[in-house]
């Protein structure tokens, strides 16, 4: 289902640098997710309820401890950009 482009297209988006031999291997598991994902939307839903919550139970919540963040270098270890200790994203208008 999905050519060669288009797998060096998502790896692109996905921040993700994969070796050429790899790519036959990536989209034969990614056309298997497509057709899951096709199976999935030839089921009949109609008389199904929406999902209103993951589990029906109470929730149990931890003690609300603070606890040391990330240093500087270990939040922008993996940013593409960085501009005065701030991540640096393109501008959108």
């Amino acid at each position: 289902m999905l050519e060669r482009e288009e797998v060096l297209k998502l790896a692109k988006l996905s921040r993700l640098s994969i070796a050429e031999e790899d790519i036959p291997a990536i989209k034969g598991h990614l056309d298997k997710m497509l057709d899951h994902l096709e199976a999935l939307k030839a089921l009949d839903l109609s008389n199904v309820e929406p999902m209103t919550a993951v589990e029906n139970g109470a929730t149990i919540l931890r003690e609300d401890v603070p606890v040391q963040g990330f240093t500087l270098d270990q939040a922008f270890a993996n940013a593409p950009a960085v501009e005065n200790d701030h991540f640096a994203i393109p501008k959108v208008m």
